[in-house]
């Protein structure tokens, strides 16, 4: 085998609260996760040059030594002996979106160079070089549905759901350093109930679960991309159940109880906004799509 194609899909966060600040600065979450069906595609071919060599068919993506699919190859070429590898990185989830984009990246690249070079790592030793990159590469990895603590590396496993889903990404983008930074722990708003969540979503109670939803981090980035408030108009007039942001933004998804309600309402919005997608839940995070 020479070379291998990894899908790795999106996340959106149906919850996100923020429930204390570490002494190093990293701020303790509360939330739910779940895979979504956006995903980019992954190419990962031997390059027997001993080297690593990333692109990418977006321009706007960096890729240098800190783009995450660089620093996942580079962490496994560190403890394991493979010959170095070309990886390609064809661009469909939005940059910037709050949607894991370069988390799902590096998760892919593990995966497929464990499986490329027969390096025979376990699940476990793949998250453990995964949390080395970011919090939510672990999870990225597996995928579902999950309810994510500490600073989202402990996580629980939830069931997964079925839902229909429009996904709005504006044009602007934010850091999520400058998102946190600007997050006052005394001042939060729209905190979700993730208990109150949980048990509404195993009842599969739609309406209970939407008055539980919230993330935190959301009146932080809509300050500063008036868009955001203006999407979720657009989806709630739209007939979606629920519309909220996604991670630190900017992305924005819609959750419709109706697949024709879900349709009409992107028909009448795809002309408005660039990075508009109609989607659904996915059950996992990363897949090998081909082997050549």
């Amino acid at each position: 085998m020479e070379k291998l194609v990894v899908k790795a899909n999106a996340k959106i966060n149906l919850t996100l609260d923020v429930i204390g600040k570490r002494e190093d600065g990293y701020h303790l979450l509360d939330m739910v996760m779940h895979s979504v069906g956006i995903y980019d595609e992954i190419t990962i071919k031997k390059n027997y040059e001993n080297n690593i060599k990333v692109s990418c068919d977006n321009n706007s993506l960096e890729i240098d030594e800190m783009n995450s699919a660089f620093k996942a190859a580079k962490l496994i070429m560190e403890e394991k002996e493979f010959s170095g590898v070309d990886i390609h990185i064809n661009k469909t989830i939005p940059i910037g979106a709050g949607m894991a984009g370069g988390s799902a990246d590096a998760a892919a690249v593990i995966v497929g160079i464990n499986e490329l070079f027969n390096l025979n790592m376990s699940l476990e030793e793949m998250k453990s070089i995964a949390l080395k990159i970011g919090a939510d590469v672990p999870f990225c990895i597996e995928g579902g549905c999950v309810r994510a603590t500490g600073i989202g590396e402990k996580m629980e496993k939830l069931p997964i759901m079925d839902l229909n889903l429009l996904i709005i990404k504006p044009d602007e983008s934010i850091s999520t350093a400058f998102v946190y930074k600007n997050l006052f722990l005394s001042e939060l708003a729209n905190r979700p109930d993730n208990n109150g969540f949980i048990k509404a979503m195993n009842y599969k109670n739609l309406d209970e679960m939407v008055k539980t939803m919230g993330n935190v981090l959301e009146s932080v980035t809509a300050s500063k991309v008036s868009l955001i408030n203006e999407i979720k108009k657009d989806m709630i007039n739209g007939k979606a159940k629920i519309s909220m942001m996604t991670g630190s933004g900017t992305a924005v998804f819609g959750i419709f109880e109706s697949i024709s309600d879900l349709k009409d309402c992107y028909e009448s919005l795809r002309f408005k906004y660039n990075e508009i997608f109609v989607t659904k839940t996915e059950r996992g995070g990363v897949y090998i799509e081909s082997r050549d």
